[in-house]
């Protein structure tokens, strides 16, 4: 005897082609993966300040009173440290958008009868 899903009727014609829309939409927003991009571009900028910030620790240690580049150059570690988590902050909201979008793309094809129901899949 066939589940429960198995049995669901097929959507309405004026709803599948609806359905059909979304999906051809959601799949081109799904491709662009802003994430990524936002990631690396976190992580340039981490290693970089942690790079930054170790210049800055040895200038002080070895030095009795700091020289004058110092200070441009601890506040651009700064603001490398704030962009970073910035961009992370960005990075961790566009991957949440793009898996709630990818869990649509999968419920829509599992609506239009492209892929089978999550209980079928081996």
């Amino acid at each position: 005897m066939p589940s429960a899903a198995a049995r669901k009727p097929a959507p309405a014609p004026d709803s599948q082609a609806a359905f059909e829309a979304e999906l051809r939409e959601l799949s081109a927003e799904a491709r662009a993966r802003r994430s990524v991009d936002s990631i690396a571009r976190a992580a340039v900028e981490g290693f970089l300040w942690a790079v930054l910030a170790g210049v800055c620790g040895k200038l002080l240690w070895d030095s009795a009173v700091p020289p004058p580049f110092f200070w441009p150059l601890a506040l651009l570690d700064v603001l490398l440290l704030w962009d970073a988590l910035a961009w992370a902050r960005q990075a961790r909201a566009e991957l949440r958008r793009e898996v709630a979008v990818l869990a649509r793309v999968r419920d829509l094809r599992v609506a239009l009868g492209i892929d089978p129901p999550p209980e079928r899949r081996p």
